[in-house]
């Protein structure tokens, strides 16, 4: 099944991340690939040091990529690693590892700042569309209507209040 969480609101990749530890609590083997982030979550480190059926893979860098600029050094970079994960290691590791969920963290928003092209997004996304044995999640803040219309369970996630506007930004253990 393919399953999104988008919108503006905080909690789209903890609930995909929650979801990746509950079916690596049943056994299932998973992959779980962040675009545009850089690996410095407390997620990433702790599925990385236990000894679970996960593979990891961070597809971002350090520094984010600003909108509409695709001529900086650090937008080719994301796009790069974004095309070769979802063109190459995703295929072999589908065949290889055999992985019962895909985590796709933060697609929607490099698909909506066209860093992965979306006809390759929505390509290898149908695969898991309907499929009762094979699951996908795709989060971010914007997710192309496209993505959403073939998915099996789409969530809106909306800010009703947050404590960024207060200042409190990438609070370790609650947003990295």
């Amino acid at each position: 099944m393919l399953l999104v969480y988008y919108g503006k609101g905080k909690g789209k990749t903890t609930a995909a991340y929650g979801t990746a530890f509950r079916a690596l609590g049943r056994g299932w083997r998973v992959v779980v690939a962040s675009f545009m982030k850089s690996g410095d979550s407390g997620e990433v480190k702790l599925l990385r040091e236990l000894k679970l059926p996960v593979r990891v893979y961070v597809l971002g860098t350090v520094e984010f990529v600003k909108p509409g600029d695709y001529e900086a050094e650090v937008a080719s970079l994301n796009m790069v690693k974004a095309y070769a994960f979802l063109k190459h290691v995703l295929p072999r590791l589908m065949k290889s590892f055999r992985p019962k969920l895909v985590v796709l963290d933060e697609l929607g928003l490099a698909v909506h700042l066209a860093l992965v092209d979306e006809a390759t997004a929505t390509r290898v996304l149908k695969k898991f569309a309907g499929n009762k044995e094979l699951h996908a999640i795709v989060t971010g803040r914007y997710v192309p209507s496209t993505v959403k219309n073939m998915a099996d369970l789409v969530s809106e996630v909306r800010e009703v209040r947050h404590y960024f506007r207060k200042g409190f930004v990438n609070v370790e253990g609650l947003d990295r």
